[in-house]
This record gives structure tokens, sequence and C-alpha cells, in this order.
């Protein structure tokens, strides 16, 4: 576990104008190659965030049909020669004009899409004196799990409300060895002040794995606020980097040593009598 890898969190505060939020993105992934990331993660809903779930259809894309935002997101790898994480966007579904995949992609430092996670638990709550959200009206959920090579480190990719799911994230790591986990996110507001840091900073714990976490902050239109705070964690729980609000970037260098310490010092996964 001999390795470490320079990452940045984005942080963003996307709306509906498809073009201004890809604007956003790329200075922001400049700005993060700026400080040496080899692996830059955007959050969720970075191309796109309405009011309501049936808005993004006409922006949703094919992915081999680069279209823009999946154009953005090669040539941004390609130019800065990082990887990049699109945490999130409108995937079109053949046969189904009625919903999207919520996908993130994973495009490498030649500008070549290496992967694709499909967003598997989708948000369907009525939140008490909060929003009414109801993500399966217009998503597809995905099925398949996913884990990257990225120089060399073993990546798993998840979506936001992932985030409630210990499971997944067990899987990730136990069955596919994942030492750093994503969680690229569009927090509410509501839900990000209760329960943000305490999942993030248990998801690493208990998978004593880096946990990094892009983020959406602030009021996106009068149905749809964020929580902020893009943070990273690292396997003891510990966040060493975050951003509570604002535009920017979170960066962060993480290490295979502080993995490989923390499951030797508390071996849970070796004990985890459900993994035999």
């Amino acid at each position: 576990m001999s390795w470490k890898l320079n990452v940045a969190a984005v942080q963003m505060r996307a709306g509906d104008d498809r073009d201004a939020n890809l604007a956003i993105c790329r200075t922001l992934i400049a700005q993060a190659a700026q400080a040496m990331a080899q692996l830059v993660v955007l959050p969720e809903n970075f191309a796109f965030l309405g009011r309501g779930e049936g808005d993004k259809f006409p922006i949703a894309e094919a992915l081999e049909a680069n279209g823009p935002i999946v154009t953005m997101l090669r040539e941004a790898a390609r130019a800065h020669g990082v990887w990049i994480v699109g945490g999130g966007m409108p995937e079109l579904v053949p046969g189904d004009a009625t919903h999207t995949y919520n996908t993130a992609l994973v495009v490498d430092p030649r500008g070549e899409l290496v992967a694709r996670y499909r967003k598997i638990h989708l948000f369907d709550v009525a939140i008490p004196g909060g929003a009414v959200l109801r993500e399966s009206d217009a998503t597809k959920a995905g099925h398949e799990l996913v884990v990257v090579d990225i120089d060399g480190v073993k990546v798993g990719v998840t979506i936001c409300y992932d985030l409630r799911f210990p499971e997944l994230y067990r899987k990730l790591v136990a069955d596919h060895g994942a030492e750093v986990l994503l969680v690229p996110a569009a927090f509410t507001a509501h839900t990000g002040a209760a329960h943000w840091h305490l999942l993030l900073r248990a998801r690493a714990v208990e998978d004593q794995a880096w946990v990094v976490a892009a983020a959406q902050w602030g009021q996106h239109n009068d149905k749809r606020a964020s929580y902020g705070h893009a943070l990273v964690v690292d396997p003891w729980g510990t966040i060493v980097g975050e951003l509570p609000e604002g535009n920017g970037v979170v960066s962060a260098v993480l290490d295979g040593e502080v993995v490989a310490k923390r499951r030797t010092q508390m071996p849970c996964l070796s004990h985890a009598v459900l993994l035999r």
C-alpha cells in the first residue's frame, strides 16, 4: 500500500444554465490542477441543477455522443493531465424517454472515458418542514459497483444518497479492494446539517479508507439549497480539509501507508463475520 494520491474535491453552486455551470467547472478544474491534483472530483449535478427532476431532460446526453458535458470533461482532463470524476450528470437511457441515469464519469488524463457509475440509491423523501424530492420520478437506478485503478490506487465511486447505505461501501472495500471512496454530492441543506459529517466520517472509520466528498453549496433556486462542506476524511475519521461554503477546491495528499497502518492496528475487515 505504498502510494500517494493528490486529490481535489470541488465545491460549486450549480444552477439551470448548463454552459455557465461547465464554465465554472473548467475554472475550478484548472485551480485544482495548479494545486498539483492528480484526481479532481466534481460534485453531483455539476452540469445542471434545476427546480424539478424533469428539468434535466433537455441537457441529458448519451455518453458516446460526446455532447457538451462529456466534451468538457474530456477536454479538461486532457488539457491539465489529470483524472476527473464528473460526480453525477444526466445520462440518456436507451428506449426510455421518461428517465435518465444519474451517472458519474471517470475520465483519465488522456481524455478517455474509462468508467461510469450509475447511482444505485435514489433519493425519494419528504423532509418534515423541508423539501419533497423524488429522484425516481425521472431517474433510473443503476446496479453495478465501480472501483477504478487511478495511478495504482483502488478508488470506489458512489453518489450522494448512497452515503446512507454502509453495505455498499463495505462491498467496495472488502470485495473490490477500494482504499479511497468518492462521495460527490448535492446534499440538502437540512439533511446535510444533521448528517453529512457524521456519515462521511463513519464510512471512513468503518471501512478504514480515505473519503473524498465533493459538494454543491448554497441556494440554487426557490426549491433547492445544498449544504456545502466539501471535505476529505482520513481512515481514522479525521477531517483533513474542508470548505464550508463558496466555490473552490479542497486539496489533500492521500497516503496508502495510512490505510495500511489503520487496518493493521484495528483489523476490523478481517473480523467481520459476514465477510467470511
